[in-house]
């Protein structure tokens, strides 16, 4: 379930992006293409490759046979055949990609394609008066929404059972998104009239203070003398004899040469480029040297410990926490680690529970009142949380030391 609703988000997070290049098609008309035409394939591609892959080739040849038919929704839906074969390519493949390779964009990577295209061609649409531009705003709007709606889908997939969480998360969620919607529409009404206020405020008021300032400048400039003074009436065989002089001295000056031109300068700085670019390579190569060099010195390092159990012995020591039920749960780990058998890296503490000992849901239940929900227990559950750790360590007890 975590996997097909990652898959499908991703994959209309990348189909957002794909309508926005078959936008550019679309602006000098100022039609807007059909959503059907994107949202019918991607609706049948989930389906086909989601819930029929086992009935479909394990290779390419899956994309090949499947193309086709999400091609023919989109020309149903007024595009054009040429397009549609695109469309109905690209959807099958990146399907394909998700659903049979599990091999998919990471989220970040899709945001920064999203936060540069889709401006771009937000931008195109303005210059050229492109009627539907308050639609493409929306688009954008939804590809963020879609990746808050990918990230909290994951979390309450993974809370599964622990109900109290859950409705926190979608409460957020929810919380999240209704106040974009209402600051959405607020920039979309009266914002922009704030704004355009605001601004105009802004640019009096700096041009009154450039104003003030700049008045004693213009003062003291209009204190000097800026009319031109005459030198006095020349005749004309003096300006000719001193032609003359001027014409002599530039003859007899020799004609300088450019630096450049010398060949001795040529070389040497033809060899002091050379040298330079050497020392920048070979350092480069000694950089890439050690970069490969420090992975097998880890991997050494760790395979060849002497003491100390294991993967888990270069663990920091952690400080016990000050509440009693965490307290409890870190005491369990603490044991565990001692015996070689605590959680994996990427482990949660139920699937480790699950793994190791007789899990208790009551007893995670409470725990995660306090640890995610910061709520305080009440005595009761408290003492039912030392009897339910008190269980699990027995358990714990009877473990033989792992090798």
């Amino acid at each position: 379930m975590g996997n097909l609703w990652r898959n499908s988000i991703h994959l209309l997070l990348e189909l957002n992006i794909l309508y926005f290049f078959i936008l550019l098609l679309y602006l000098d008309s100022g039609n807007l293409p059909s959503f059907a035409g994107i949202l019918l394939p991607y609706g049948f591609a989930i389906a086909i490759f989601g819930f029929l892959n086992n009935k479909l080739p394990s290779s390419y040849v899956a994309i090949m046979l499947v193309a086709p038919i999400l091609a023919l929704f989109a020309y149903l839906s007024s595009y054009s055949i040429g397009l549609s074969l695109i469309i109905g390519g690209i959807i099958s493949f990146r399907a394909f990609m998700y659903f049979v390779e599990e091999r998919f964009i990471s989220t970040f990577a899709l945001l920064i394609m999203s936060f540069i295209w889709m401006p771009f061609v937000y931008g195109a649409g303005t210059l050229v008066d492109y009627p539907h531009d308050f639609t493409l705003m929306i688009l954008f709007g939804g590809q963020l929404a879609l990746v808050i709606l990918l990230y909290s889908g994951n979390a309450v997939i993974q809370l599964n059972g622990n109900r109290y969480m859950q409705k926190r998360v979608v409460g957020a969620t929810a919380a999240v998104l209704l106040g974009i919607v209402a600051v959405s529409a607020v920039f979309a009404t009266i914002g922009k009239y704030l704004i355009t206020a605001g601004l105009s405020i802004f640019g009096l008021g700096v041009s009154f203070i450039f104003d003030i300032l700049a008045r004693p400048v213009f003062a003291l400039f209009g204190m000097l003398d800026w009319t031109p003074k005459s030198s006095g009436p020349q005749d004309e065989g003096g300006i000719e004899m001193g032609e003359e002089e001027e014409a002599e001295t530039a003859e007899l000056l020799p004609p300088t040469e450019s630096l450049f031109d010398n060949p001795v300068v040529v070389a040497v700085g033809v060899i002091v480029f050379l040298s330079v670019l050497y020392l920048l390579l070979n350092r480069k190569k000694v950089n890439n040297q050690k970069r490969e060099m420090q992975p097998e010195q880890q991997f050494t390092s760790t395979m060849t410990k002497k003491s100390g159990g294991g993967f888990f012995a270069g663990r920091r020591k952690q400080k016990p926490p000050e509440n009693e039920v965490r307290k409890l749960m870190f005491d369990l780990e603490q044991l565990a680690l001692k015996k070689n058998r605590g959680r994996l890296p990427n482990e949660t503490l139920e699937e480790w529970l699950k793994r190791e000992t007789s899990f208790n849901e009551s007893f995670m239940k409470l725990y995660a009142k306090v640890r995610y929900g910061e709520m305080k227990l009440s005595p009761s559950e408290v003492e039912t949380c030392r009897t339910m750790a008190e269980e699990i360590r027995k358990v714990m007890k009877q473990w033989k030391k792992a090798s």
